[in-house]
């Protein structure tokens, strides 16, 4: 406790010393925000050394409402019903749900203020912004949440791949093949079938098959993002001609018992937690996830591997399609008055700072690591400090994952950093990258938010038609005479976008 307290107290005087950076906080004056946020489980919050030094730079005690990271969509969904918000509200998706918030006018829209907050209009860049746009209203409502650049792709569990002598699919007849022997070979050693080849998230969410077949979707609308067909032509998803494929090979992996048969009930996180409990023998995930499992498995190194995505029929190397890297935003209850507001974003914008970027995610120097290089991205823990780290950090506490394009860092280690660098340039050695363009048409990403019923409709087809519930004619029929005839009008209208966008 008292080493605890002199590093806190060291760290103080470090803040304090740092008058250029001042500069930047117009007002340091006591206050409260409070904020719902989807934090670790592991975080404390009482004595917490990075919010303590938050405190003493910027004036601000952070007054934090946290529940589980499995149920915070549905937390965030009663919260922003209630009519009580926060001050500050951490989205996950840009998605229907933030497009009716928008419209309801219960966040604030920032496009007249934030030209004022020069960390945020240098760290944020403007496809970024846009995602942050609401359709609904043309305006942006959260500050986006910067992240490093999106490497989609699988990990793998290693050990079985070893177990069942098997090397790494590149295709979907491999990765047929080898989710038969991961279902019926025991590779965890317990004489039981309860080994599955992975759970996805929905069946929307595993971009490393998903790739395969179509370009990536947009997991929250089920709206394709701005990407051609194989034929070269702009298409709504279920005209694309690997969106059936794609269900249809989902079902062969679910008859033959290949994907876990309670993947439709995963709730976020769910695919990881079962692949770190050795039930799964993939799960999705990008160049970050890596780099989390090295902090938070004893033994990744030696039993996890970052792979590409698979290659479709038609492919010749696997594909990474990438939007503008957000993780999500940070949204303003329109409830806080203006002095509050330039508050918060002052706070942000600080948060977008070198000084702040750091002090948030790799958090107090002593306490919670030993050393840093910011110009190589190289963070130092001990082992007391990994162990400190993970009840003060979060990587959701962040308030922007990266700066200028970089993570705080790969790992904690030398030799983790090293191999998180090293799984990063094998991947980048064979994936080609499509930059997914910001689709600003109203109509048509406000379109499901204005039918839920349908939408959820379609979700429901979907799931029943690769459980087997229902034959491929009864989705047809529904997609042919319910789906494409509601959409109709938008899909004219987002093909015209499109190619307009293209001639631009």
């Amino acid at each position: 406790m008292i080493k605890r307290l002199l590093s806190l107290l060291v760290a103080s005087v470090i803040l304090l010393s740092c008058t250029s950076a001042f500069a930047e906080l117009k007002n340091t004056d006591p206050i409260t925000i409070t904020m719902l946020n989807r934090v670790n489980a592991e975080v404390v919050f009482e004595g917490n050394a990075m919010l303590e030094a938050v405190a003493e730079r910027t004036g601000i005690t952070l007054q934090i409402d946290a529940p589980p990271i499995s149920n915070y969509t549905d937390r965030l969904q009663v919260v922003m019903a209630s009519g009580d918000l926060p001050d500050l509200i951490y989205t996950w998706d840009f998605d229907t749900k933030y497009e009716k918030w928008a419209e309801d006018d219960l966040v604030w829209a920032l496009d007249d203020f934030i030209e004022a907050y020069p960390n945020l209009m240098s760290n944020i860049t403007k496809p970024m912004w846009e995602r942050a746009r609401a359709s609904s209203t043309g305006k942006i409502h959260a500050v986006p949440r910067p992240c490093g650049s999106a490497r989609w792709g699988v990990i793998s569990n290693q050990e079985w791949l070893e177990t069942l002598d098997s090397t790494m699919p590149t295709n979907l007849d491999e990765l047929y093949e080898y989710g038969k022997k991961v279902a019926t070979m025991d590779p965890d050693g317990n004489g039981k079938d309860d080994t599955f080849l992975f759970s996805p998230y929905g069946l929307w969410a595993d971009v490393w098959l998903i790739s395969a077949f179509v370009p990536f979707p947009n997991v929250a609308t089920g709206l394709v993002q701005g990407l051609p067909d194989t034929d070269g032509e702009y298409k709504v998803l279920e005209r694309m001609s690997g969106y059936y494929p794609y269900l249809e090979y989902m079902r062969k992996l679910y008859s033959e018992k290949i994907i876990d048969p309670e993947f439709f009930a995963n709730k976020y996180y769910d695919d990881r937690t079962k692949f770190q409990q050795n039930r799964v023998a993939m799960v999705h995930g990008g160049a970050g996830n890596i780099a989390e499992y090295t902090k938070d498995v004893s033994n990744a190194m030696e039993i996890y591997k970052f792979n590409a995505p698979m290659i479709g029929e038609d492919q010749t190397q696997p594909v990474n399609y990438q939007e503008s890297s957000v993780w999500g935003g940070w949204m303003i209850s329109k409830d806080v008055d203006e002095e509050k507001l330039d508050r918060i974003l002052s706070f942000l914008d600080w948060c977008n700072s070198e000084e702040g970027f750091i002090l948030t995610t790799a958090g107090v120097q002593g306490i919670d690591y030993e050393s840093y290089d910011f110009a190589t991205r190289t963070l130092i823990k001990t082992d007391e400090q990994m162990a400190t780290s993970k009840l003060d950090l979060s990587s959701y506490m962040s308030f922007a994952w990266a700066l200028d394009g970089q993570m705080v860092s790969p790992s904690d280690t030398p030799e983790k950093i090293a191999f998180c660098n090293e799984e990063i340039e094998a991947y980048d050695a064979i994936v080609k990258t499509i930059q997914c363009p910001t689709i600003s048409l109203a109509s048509y990403t406000s379109w499901p938010s204005e039918h839920p019923d349908l939408v959820s409709k379609k979700k429901e087809m979907e799931v029943k038609y690769v459980v087997g519930e229902i034959e491929l004619e009864d989705l047809q029929s529904f997609i042919d005479e319910e789906w494409l005839p509601a959409i109709a009008d938008v899909e004219q209208e987002y093909i015209a976008y499109m190619q307009t966008y293209d001639a631009q």
